[in-house]
């Protein structure tokens, strides 16, 4: 959560969006237990991790079924939720006495919808947990414990893990945001916005990698282990790789383009934006320059009509294929390839410029799960063979957030293979782009009954000037 005095927060604790929400968590879990036969779930957070022969380890990162019901500050290792049907959700919260760590406190403005036991240590917590599930049932295979299989061994119960029947309702009904749902994406989307253009203020100022991500920290309030994901910052050839996980402290001789891929975080709800700018460099030939922004500004295009065609009822798939097709146009209209569109298309080309599926569900998880499956059973939809990366292939329904990140990148990997014997590359142009390393546009969506609410572009404008929020 941001702690940015300034920050232009959307409502969220109001009564009608958490009873909304802890109403629709409870009918969609009753159901799926009822249908699969489960008395009881056990929701565990996790544990604490530390590195081999190590006393220290990664910050803690509960488990998302338990950050739908719980905020990070709450969801704390070890805690257990138990859900039974017609029954209010209990809350076992682990409280421990402890003066090397600051002490969690539990949800206590959340007592309306789940009834709070804290305990000093992990022992009585699992004790009396198991005795909770006891009492519910005698059957261990009517509880299902829903977490880390490490986790489970820890109970020494035979309790279902994860099992798939439940898992695949609880996974597919995921996908359609509650209103506070949607009102923590649209906080985080405004976090991320005060961050890229700080973010962009920086680089357009001659800022290294790791400067531009450490603008980026503080003008979206966040630090490392608050981030949704690792920021990607790529300068110049390194958008060329689509995760570029690096953060060069040295300005580059010659600044050319900033890819920069960085979310925020709020209430464990998750943003996910990428920019692309241009640097403007009098020391780089200004045809190579002029040649990436017109190919930069036909990008904006793309994207803006790729995510006008999202609608219920329409097919990731088929605007996957939209996405290629309108990438050949540009690259055939802008002397990257001497072909037609329709050339590069029905030859696959594109794919070697684009090699990363069009976008995917975005919420508790950057990379939300449900992306392929059809049905609440859990009937999957492979992508497309020559789409392989394509992590959305469902029907796309109302309330559903989905990233919308086309893009063009000058990736060696992919490109030189073509060198020797394919006429259609533009080589002067290609090695020209090569330092320019790519550009992806990236924005998120809530899907409406008509139309789209841009979560992405409302937040850039609510937090910034115009000819940044683009």
């Amino acid at each position: 959560m941001s702690n940015n005095k300034n920050f232009p927060y959307a409502a969220i604790d109001t009564p009608e969006l958490l009873r909304d929400h802890y109403t629709a968590l409870e009918q969609n879990w009753w159901h799926a237990m009822h249908t699969s036969g489960f008395d009881l779930a056990v929701v565990h957070a996790g544990h604490s991790q530390v590195f081999f022969e190590d006393d220290q380890g990664p910050a803690f990162k509960a488990n998302p079924h338990m950050l739908q019901w719980l905020a990070p500050q709450y969801a704390v290792a070890e805690t257990c939720l138990l859900i039974q049907p017609g029954q209010k959700t209990e809350l076992l919260f682990l409280q421990p006495n402890d003066y090397w760590h600051a002490v969690p406190t539990p949800p206590d403005h959340l007592h309306a919808y789940l009834h709070t036991s804290t305990f000093t240590t992990i022992a009585e917590l699992q004790t009396n947990c198991i005795q909770r599930a006891e009492q519910v049932s005698a059957d261990d295979e009517r509880i299902a414990f829903v977490g880390e299989p490490i986790c489970q061994t820890l109970f020494a119960k035979n309790w279902q893990r994860n099992p798939q029947r439940l898992m695949h309702q609880l996974n597919f009904a995921r996908a359609a945001k509650t209103e506070y749902e949607l009102a923590a994406m649209r906080n985080a989307s405004r976090m991320a916005a005060l961050g890229h253009n700080a973010a962009a203020e920086c680089f357009k100022s001659g800022g290294s990698e790791f400067d531009v991500h450490t603008a980026y920290l503080a003008a979206s309030a966040q630090n490392e282990s608050e981030l949704p994901y690792g920021n990607i910052v790529a300068i110049n050839e390194h958008a060329a790789f689509l995760h570029y996980q690096l953060q060069d402290r040295p300005v580059p001789q010659q600044l050319n383009s900033l890819l920069i891929d960085a979310g925020g975080q709020y209430r464990g709800y998750a943003s996910d934006i990428t920019r692309t700018y241009l640097f403007a460099n009098a020391n780089v030939s200004s045809g190579a320059q002029d040649h990436f922004a017109a190919l930069l500004a036909a990008m904006q295009t793309h994207q803006q009509r790729l995510v006008d065609a999202v609608a219920p009822g329409s097919s990731y798939v088929q605007l996957q294929q939209l996405m290629h097709e309108q990438l050949a146009e540009i690259l055939c209209n802008h002397g990257v390839l001497n072909c037609s569109a329709e050339q590069a298309f029905e030859q696959g080309l594109t794919e070697a410029f684009c090699p990363h599926g069009l976008g995917h569900l975005l919420g508790i998880q950057v990379h939300d799960v449900g992306g392929q499956q059809i049905t609440a059973s859990g009937e999957l939809c492979a992508p497309p063979e020559n789409y392989p990366a394509l992590r959305f292939t469902r029907p796309i329904t109302a309330n559903m957030v989905l990233t919308v990140e086309p893009g063009l990148y000058f990736i060696p990997a992919l490109l030189e293979p073509f060198r020797d014997g394919n006429e259609f590359f533009n080589w002067t142009s290609i090695d020209a782009l090569y330092p320019f390393g790519g550009i992806r546009i990236e924005d998120n969506v809530r899907v409406l009954a008509a139309g789209i609410e841009n979560l992405t572009r409302d937040a850039f404008a609510a937090v910034a000037p115009a000819e940044l929020s683009t």
